[in-house]
């Protein structure tokens, strides 16, 4: 019998190690990222007959960019749209917010105050939609994508109320947790070549005919951004 899996992508940690990949290796086209095809590639970590079961994304669109930095802004945009026209499996997007936020911090003995803008919900949405899927029972084995801490309670509770659904994170590159690993033994890491092996089409056919292309900066030959 196939082992049906789900994946649960926290988007902006994924983000994090894919940005600082491209920063070190000068390429910026490892951004243009077909998850279901990353999914599909880390069936084998599970093992047996595994059967990619759905793909949830989990991020936010850097709306505070608009005014100083649009194109930022028009690539996320343009990567979502990909990642509904693209494929046969193609993944549910979580949208959260991001909001500005406080904070204190010491300079030359003088005490700061600042404000920084910090994605808010992600962590929380992603846990209910853990839990909801693991409800309907047509999910036999859970694959976490991240390297966040924070998601270590919700994993125990996980555990208690779904001791039969296995559970394991994929950690994206540089950003593994002894933490996360220590409570699922069985998690794994996502490595450069992954990303490279898993990039979605430079141009893809949408619902209305029309075609989507890979944002200039994203392509293989194209600049840093």
């Amino acid at each position: 019998m196939n082992s049906r899996v789900g994946f649960f992508v926290d988007g902006f940690n994924l983000y994090h190690s894919l940005a600082t990949l491209a920063k070190e290796s000068g390429d910026e086209s490892v951004k243009w990222l077909d998850l279901v095809g990353l999914a599909n590639g880390c069936l084998h970590e599970i093992g047996g007959s595994s059967l990619l079961r759905s793909v949830h994304y989990f991020t936010a669109l850097p709306e505070h960019l608009y005014l100083t930095d649009s194109g930022r802004l028009q690539r996320h945009r343009a990567y979502l749209r990909a990642l509904t026209a693209y494929g046969a499996v193609r993944p549910s997007i979580v949208l959260g917010r991001i909001m500005q936020q406080q904070i204190s911090i010491q300079v030359a003995g003088v005490n700061v105050i600042g404000r920084v803008w910090r994605e808010k919900g992600t962590d929380v949405a992603l846990a209910m939609a853990l839990l909801r899927e693991a409800s309907l029972g047509d999910m036999d084995e859970a694959v976490i994508i991240s390297g966040d801490a924070d998601y270590l309670p919700a994993v125990k509770v996980f555990r208690e109320m779904y001791p039969r659904i296995g559970l394991r994170f994929a950690f994206p590159r540089g950003r593994a947790s002894k933490e996360l690993s220590r409570e699922s033994p069985a998690s794994f890491t996502l490595n450069s070549a992954a990303y490279r092996s898993h990039r979605l089409p430079d141009r893809i056919k949408l619902p209305s005919g029309k075609y989507l292309h890979c944002p200039f900066e994203w392509r293989p030959s194209g600049p840093k951004c």
